[in-house]
């Protein structure tokens, strides 16, 4: 389970580090409503290579705990700025995931990539995650994918189950 969460853990922070190299300038927006103007050009190349290092750091299976706290205080300040964000309608979306990327449950997330945090600080994965017996990252694997799959169609379902109510 904890292989699992790891790799969740990693995926979604990669995924969201490549979303905003390819696309900078909607993070660069972000970033402008919520630092001064000159730091947000720099926070927007820092913040995502700061994510790939995490993504990297969780799974080459080095200090994992340390890797999991480091990962709960990015999720901390993440959520603190999100929630800044969404507390003023007049300021830009996160952006979190390239442009228009997580136009709310950000907080939500966060909480469950907390948890699967957590999960990796109680039991931590031994060692790096290629280094598992094949059948384990496969089993991993199936469970991160799992978990992101649901999360997707949680997304998918809300809005449409408000759309039916009367």
């Amino acid at each position: 389970m904890s292989a699992a969460a790891t790799l969740l853990l990693a995926v979604t922070f990669a995924a969201a580090a490549i979303a905003k190299l390819r696309a900078p300038q909607p993070f660069v927006a972000t970033l402008t409503a919520l630092v001064p103007a000159r730091a947000a050009r720099p926070l927007a190349r820092a913040v995502p290579l700061a994510e790939l290092a995490l993504a990297a750091w969780l799974v080459s299976g080095v200090a994992p705990r340390v890797a999991a706290l480091a990962t709960l205080a990015a999720l901390a300040l993440l959520s603190l700025q999100l929630r800044r964000l969404q507390a003023d309608p007049g300021l830009p979306s996160c952006n979190c995931f390239g442009a228009g990327g997580d136009p709310g449950g950000g907080l939500l997330r966060n909480a469950l990539l907390a948890l699967a945090a957590l999960v990796a600080l109680v039991w931590p994965v031994d060692g790096a995650l290629w280094a598992l017996p094949a059948s384990d990252l496969a089993a991993a694997a199936t469970v991160a994918l799992g978990a992101a799959c649901l999360w997707t169609l949680a997304r998918a379902v809300v809005p449409l189950s408000r759309m039916a109510r009367p």
